[in-house]
């Protein structure tokens, strides 16, 4: 991700999923994280962190 200044938005804080989640829905929860401009210092908050994307579920195969 990219600054309006063109500078490199670097991650400084993620959030922690809920407590209350499995460690299944944990897996899938979308979290959002703070980023601050290596270049200009300006601070974005609320953003998209996972992609949402689900995990690949892993099929058992045969060596």
């Amino acid at each position: 991700m990219f600054c309006n200044c063109g500078g490199i938005l670097m991650v400084i804080r993620v959030e922690e999923p809920p407590k209350n989640l499995s460690e299944i829905e944990k897996l899938t929860y979308n979290r959002v994280c703070d980023v601050e401009c290596a270049n200009c210092g300006e601070i974005y908050y609320s953003q998209p962190y996972d992609t949402g994307q689900r995990l690949n579920i892993v099929k058992k195969i045969q060596d």
